[in-house]
């Protein structure tokens, strides 16, 4: 509502679809549910989100209280950042550390993980607002109203004779605009606000790394915040250099990538997934050995919206451990995404990995024979997906029908014709028996024959559902 934004993340906001009426009473009923659930934890949590709310709002009112200033300072920037978003990330560790009775010490380090990943989060923020078009809002529009970030507190110290005339004349124009980005990007500013940022996620991980109740969940830790500079560096350059590791040119697995075979932007890499999946996995193939698609439930998942498709990095020499990590991770994040559409049979999860060079792409295998027994007992189904996977059809050994672009792992929710991939080990079986076992009654309607077959199969080999 204070940036009158239209679209956050691809959708229309609140306020946009609603109005400003419902946007601000249902944003005042979810504090009040904060409250409510702080106070079922004891006065503690309660008084922290008490001063909670109040940093928020004071960071702020102070962003708002310079707008259109560009003499708006690195520390005042710093300052309201601390304040409206490193705040509630700093509260969000601390309620976890308070709802199990965290040491003190303990508390003190999660405190500044959730500080420092916050600070590093508006920041990128800030810098993508200026730099990417991917992001789901419209670019520059902090710079339009009035909000001047980090990157350009940078550049009016770099070019203050070309930007101050130019900030002092309101309302910007289309061209006053794009000049301004232009000078933005010439004085490198993008660069120094990243190299900020990613001086608070190099202190947010020591936070970690360095208490010993964290020693062993630190690389964990540590491999996903890396994962979530990749998520943002993949939309700019800028953001690309992570603490610890290279920025290119690093040797991995017998092949080096040079600064001119840089990844594919996360838009590039999207865009090379839904080529596939157009292009191929929606269409018959004569290879199959059946009618139809290559997989028939893509073209309609994709028809509701309920594709979704997340890509992350591996970072330099990864071991199989990162990926399954990552899988397991992303079988989490599954229950928790806004899916669109009302079928949840179509809902289907892509998480690409477009770092992940040809010699390793047998991660992905080990990773699929790691996790599948876990994301069966989930109910879910995981396939792996990449230039050399060897992974045949059912009904035709001889094709390897995994073969992707990009590699990949894909999960979904499982479903009758699972049987296909289920039948062999008991455990797997006996989920898929107590999920879908009544579908085989002749009651029930007619199933294919090949379905029926390995269905009574399965059951007189593992002794179920006698």
């Amino acid at each position: 509502m204070i940036d009158d934004a239209q679209v956050r993340r691809g959708r229309s906001t609140t306020n946009a679809k609603y109005g400003d009426a419902i946007a601000l009473l249902t944003g005042d009923y979810l504090l009040a549910r904060c409250m409510q659930a702080a106070a079922s934890l004891g006065a503690s949590p309660m008084m922290s989100m008490a001063e909670t709310l109040i940093d928020v709002c004071v960071g702020q009112m102070l962003e708002s209280s310079q707008l259109f200033d560009p003499l708006r300072t690195e520390e005042d920037y710093l300052t309201a950042v601390s304040g409206k978003t490193a705040r509630l990330m700093r509260t969000a560790t601390t309620m976890g550390a308070l709802q199990c009775n965290a040491s003190n010490d303990v508390q003190d380090a999660l405190e500044s993980f959730g500080h420092n990943l916050g600070m590093a989060f508006q920041i990128w923020d800030d810098i993508l607002d200026i730099c990417s078009e991917e992001t789901g809002k419209q670019v520059a529009k902090d710079l339009l109203n009035g909000v001047y970030t980090l990157p350009v507190i940078y550049a009016i110290e770099d070019f203050p004779d070309r930007l101050l005339p130019t900030l002092c004349e309101q309302p910007l124009s289309a061209d006053r605009c794009q000049e301004i980005l232009s000078l933005i990007h010439e004085s490198g500013a993008i660069s120094r606000a990243a190299d900020v940022a990613q001086r608070h996620v190099t202190d947010a991980l020591r936070a970690v790394e360095s208490h010993p109740s964290f020693v062993h969940r630190a690389p964990i830790i540590g491999r996903y915040l890396r994962s979530l500079v990749d998520r943002l560096a993949s939309q700019h350059p800028a953001l690309r250099a992570q603490p610890g590791t290279a920025r290119s040119g690093t040797a991995r697995s017998g092949t080096a990538r040079s600064d001119s075979e840089a990844l594919p932007s996360y838009g590039a890499t999207k865009a090379l997934i839904h080529d596939w999946l157009n292009g191929y996995i929606t269409q018959p193939n004569d290879q199959l050995g059946r009618d139809g698609a290559v997989c028939p439930f893509v073209a309609p998942s994709l028809r509701a919206g309920s594709l979704e498709i997340r890509v992350r990095t591996v970072g330099p020499a990864p071991v199989v451990g990162t990926v399954i990590d990552m899988v397991r991770h992303a079988l989490d994040e599954f229950d928790l995404i806004e899916w669109e559409g009302s079928n949840p049979a179509l809902r289907s999860l892509l998480v690409a990995m477009p770092d992940l060079a040809p010699a390793e792409c047998h991660l992905l295998d080990e990773t699929h024979r790691a996790v599948k027994s876990a994301a069966v007992r989930q109910g879910m189904m995981i396939g792996q997906f990449h230039p050399l996977c060897e992974v045949p059809t059912v009904r035709n050994p001889e094709f390897p029908v995994n073969r992707s672009p990009v590699p990949l792992v894909a999960i979904r929710p499982m479903a009758l014709h699972d049987v296909l991939f289920l039948k062999d080990r008991k455990e797997w079986f006996e989920e898929y028996h107590r999920r879908f076992g009544s579908h085989y009654k002749p009651s029930r309607g007619a199933i294919e024959p090949l379905l029926v077959e390995l269905f009574q199969r399965a059951c007189t080999e593992h002794g179920v559902g006698a």
